[in-house]
């Protein structure tokens, strides 16, 4: 931990050399300068930045919040404080109008900076944008920065409406040849499509001289042009998957008996010791164990990995959230009927979905608020925990049933789906030197899993309609994508539809007059 981390906000800017006096004098000899107060503002990363707020916004401003310099401890090679500094930069962006003077060798990666700044910002005004839409910003404009860094684009080539489209066409080359999180070569084409999207943002606020810089006399990466460089799939002009989905039962058995048997042995060892790991960034000692939780899930319920990772313990910690205002997608737990259920809000559907999966240990869980079913007899004596009350007792109590392992930087939010992601490739498929090896099964994303359960419960006899209402999908969507069986199942049916054919004879067919 640093020091300026054990700090208050009032003793974090005397460390970077704050000092009233030199604000008083500020404002005496600098009547230009609006009312307003001076703010540090911490990045994730634990970097600090001067910021000047304004007593009052002005017509022409978008935001209060104005950006100054990187703060510093101690005093530079001329002997000023970094808040000395703060002064100097703040009156010459008062000059300025708050306005960055742009020079046309200006590196375009500074830009992306600038603009990404503008976006941690946003993230504190909560009426705008929702944190999952923000962030997906960040990070494609940062990725796009990286690679304007490699060939030093500057200013004066993004002027020039034709360098600008080419410089694009570029970068979706250099995406074309990155290898995937899977290690497939390229990624695919909806991942293309959102950085492109992201690039496109960047440039929008590159253009927009209300909010953004004004720097661009107009955007030609519109929607048109992305539309021509990036055309549809062929999966989504023809509505059919291009994925080669390896379905078999007898899969589907064993990836769901091994989530319960991992799940099982994860309970057993904690009712006999505890959290025994003692990691600073694991959720009481689970860890990266949470993909055998979140798979099971899965494979239990169909759940889309962004329903279990972000759903609320119960729907009083829901009712305290911001989600219940800026976000149009959610999901708590809540204990009805003898039994839990994920009440969902999902993507503009409405659904509750009943947990009954039970979690078998031949110790007496003997935890409080556990519920639990007792069953055999002696040496055979057993005890079944449903599958929630295992991860709420397992996982750190905080507002989400899976919370993040970030205890200090993160302690109210919820385990990283990017971070499950990362997990799930390493220990189950693809990535991982001693991983399950589900890429066998067909199975590269956790994503893959519920085309599994999909499929399963299809295979199983479960009508469309019913699936449907089980997943949240549409029918006509299962219809288009999910009805793909086994070869097994493939098979069984065409020798149904064999045994009500005939070969007859000749005879027969005179007798019947249906000889030629």
């Amino acid at each position: 931990m640093t020091k300026s981390s054990k700090l208050n906000k009032s003793q974090l800017k005397e460390l970077y050399g704050y000092s009233p006096t030199e604000e008083r004098l500020m404002y005496k000899y600098n009547p230009s300068i609006p009312r307003g107060n001076f703010i540090i503002f911490t990045n994730k990363k634990g970097i600090h930045y001067w910021y000047f707020q304004l007593g009052i916004k002005r017509p022409q401003d978008t935001t209060r919040m104005k950006y100054i310099t990187k703060c510093y401890e101690g005093k530079n090679q001329d002997g000023e404080t970094s808040f000395e500094v703060c002064i100097q930069k703040l009156i010459q962006k008062v000059g300025d109008n708050f306005t960055k003077k742009i020079q046309t060798n200006t590196k375009v990666s500074t830009l992306c900076d600038e603009f990404i700044g503008t976006i941690l910002l946003e993230e504190r005004d909560r009426t705008n944008r929702k944190q999952e839409t923000t962030s997906s910003i960040k990070n494609g404009v940062r990725q796009f920065k990286e690679w304007l860094l490699l060939r030093d684009t500057r200013l004066n080539e993004i002027l020039d409406p034709r360098k600008l489209k080419d410089i694009v066409k570029e970068y979706l080359n250099h995406l074309g040849e990155r290898k995937s999180q899977s290690g497939k070569q390229g990624l695919s084409h909806n991942t293309k499509r959102t950085y492109l999207k992201q690039v496109r943002y960047f440039f929008e606020w590159c253009e927009d001289e209300d909010i953004g810089k004004g720097i661009l006399p107009s955007n030609p990466i519109t929607r048109d042009f992305c539309k021509k460089i990036l055309p549809p799939s062929h999966q989504e002009r023809t509505g059919v998957s291009e994925r080669n989905f390896m379905y078999e039962s007898q899969w589907y058995d064993k990836m769901y008996n091994s989530c319960v048997k991992k799940v099982r042995d994860l309970w057993s060892e904690f009712i006999e010791h505890g959290h025994s790991r003692t990691h600073t960034n694991q959720p009481l000692g689970v860890g990266s164990d949470i993909v055998w939780f979140g798979s099971l899930f899965q494979l239990d319920s169909g759940f889309r990995i962004g329903e279990v990772l972000k759903s609320y313990r119960s729907r009083d910690y829901f009712l305290q959230s911001q989600d219940r205002m800026n976000n149009s997608s959610y999901t708590y737990w809540e204990y009805r009927d003898d039994t839990w259920n994920l009440f969902m809000y999902w993507k503009g559907k409405e659904s509750v979905v009943p947990i009954t999966t039970q979690i078998r240990s031949w110790k007496k869980p003997k935890f409080d608020g556990i519920k639990y079913r007792e069953g055999g007899t002696g040496k055979s004596k057993y005890w079944d925990t449903n599958i929630v009350d295992v991860c709420l007792k397992m996982f750190r109590d905080s507002p989400f049933l899976f919370s993040s392992p970030m205890r200090k930087r993160n302690k109210l939010g919820h385990y990283s789906q990017t971070q499950y992601s990362t997990n799930f490739k390493n220990i189950l498929s693809c990535k991982g030197e001693y991983s399950m090896g589900w890429e066998r099964y067909g199975v590269f994303t956790s994503h893959d899993l519920r085309d599994y359960f999909i499929t399963h419960k299809l295979n199983s006899g479960f009508s469309i309609e019913d699936v449907s209402s089980i997943t949240r999908n549409s029918i006509q969507t299962i219809e288009k994508y999910y009805l793909r069986m086994d070869i097994k199942g493939q098979l069984k049916r065409q020798k149904k539809l064999d045994s009500t054919r005939k070969i007859l004879s000749d005879r027969e067919l005179k007798n019947r007059g249906l000889n030629e």
